[in-house]
């Protein structure tokens, strides 16, 4: 008596339905056969390793955190720096009037003339660090917790100095002014500096440098931008004669980076320090860093003017570990491979390696042993984790070659 038992080899990649082939096995046939030489059978070992799943994303070459810039004080405009132009620390970013408008580092924006000697605040530490950093003798600043006089009124105390109902001063500032007084007391905190003569001159000699006339030492709103360092200059927004309010031009970081918009559903699966793959123009690879995944999401592009006609995206920002990788590009397309879910410390085979047996359900064929049924989890890069009684590292499975 015959039997038969149909057993269905999957190869390449299984879930795509890659090609099958049947082997059938026969017992009890007592017809001759014919010995041939012993016939090679690829093997392939059983590993313990990591794996990862994996998608990729087109991307651009660009400059990193590119924004526009707007200007401070009105004014017309009269200068503006070429494209490519960086912009360093001390240098013009534009003219209002013919008046140079200076970049100083920093993370505390001008907010007021600064004229009085005694004026205490973080934009006066802005001005002397940026000063110091330039160069400029700006002589002693009080240490933090000192008490200082500050010519003036004083600020006024939340909610007790103004009747926002009628825009009229109150009691106390009416006994202020009554009294003459012109000046109050305050301390002096880390994130301060103050306003001191030395300062005051060290501020026109930087004037003058700057061929500011007339250097009087006094700083006006406008006269300083603050960013967190050097720029580099894109297109410009405005022309000359333009008021200088308004959009003036696009600024980035020096640095490139790779720019990716995905899909906002995906941004739980990445994080910052996120290792990547990016295929260049030229076909050659590279490696990269996810510096940050935006969480401002905006909503996708329209294939067909439809608005919404795709899910919501987000960007991220990669950086790429060899930068002379991409300092020749300008502006490309690149394709980056992001990883997905992760096993880590699993047992794995080629996919080729799989056996779907008639009966349901997935297994191996030991290599000059039984076949052993297993249970597969994730697919990847050619692998799959298994599990299975007796399946251990290092043991050998019958594969497709």
């Amino acid at each position: 008596m015959r039997t038969k038992t149909l057993v269905i080899i999957v190869a390449g990649a299984l879930a795509l339905g890659g090609a099958v082939y049947a082997v059938h096995a026969s017992a009890g046939d007592d017809s001759p056969t014919t010995q041939p030489g012993a016939a090679k059978v690829a093997t392939a070992e059983v590993v313990r390793t990591d794996l990862s799943d994996y998608w990729t994303e087109s991307g651009t070459v660009g400059y990193r955190k590119q924004r526009t810039l707007r200007g401070v004080a009105a004014g017309v405009l009269t200068w503006l720096p070429k494209p490519g132009s960086v912009i360093a620390r001390g240098d013009t970013l534009y003219r209002v009037g013919d008046r140079p408008v200076t970049l100083f580092f920093g993370s505390s924006p001008m907010f007021r003339d600064i004229d009085v000697v005694g004026t205490v605040g973080r934009d006066v530490k802005v001005l002397a660090d940026n000063l110091r950093g330039l160069g400029y003798r700006i002589g002693h600043q009080p240490a933090p917790g000192t008490r200082v006089t500050v010519q003036g009124a004083p600020p006024p105390a939340a909610g007790a100095d103004t009747d926002k109902s009628t825009d009229k001063t109150t009691d106390r500032d009416a006994a202020t002014a009554a009294s003459g007084t012109s000046s109050y007391q305050t301390v002096v905190t880390s994130q301060d500096a103050v306003f001191t003569p030395s300062l005051r001159d060290a501020v026109k000699r930087w004037q003058a440098a700057e061929g500011v006339r007339p250097a009087t030492g006094t700083v006006t709103l406008g006269d300083i931008l603050v960013l967190p360092g050097a720029v580099r200059v894109g297109a410009a927004s405005a022309q000359l004669g333009d008021d200088a309010t308004g959009n003036l031009m696009a600024i980035s970081d020096q640095a490139k980076a790779v720019l990716v918009e995905i899909d906002a559903s995906r941004a739980d699966d990445l994080r910052a320090g996120q290792k990547v793959q990016i295929a260049l123009p030229d076909s050659s690879h590279t490696s990269g860093t996810i510096n940050s995944v935006s969480s401002n999401v905006q909503a996708g592009p329209s294939e067909g003017g439809d608005p919404g006609s795709e899910g919501p995206k987000v960007q991220v920002v990669i950086t790429v570990d060899k930068a002379a990788a991409i300092q020749n590009i300008s502006s490309a397309a690149v394709e980056v491979r992001f990883t997905g879910t992760t096993e880590h410390d699993v047992l794995a085979v080629p996919v080729g390696a799989l056996l779907a047996l008639s009966g349901g359900g997935y297994g191996v064929q030991i290599s000059d042993g039984a076949l052993t049924a297993v249970k597969v989890g994730l697919f990847a890069d050619g692998m799959v984790e298994i599990t299975g009684a007796g399946i251990t590292a290092g043991t050998r499975v019958v594969t497709t070659s």
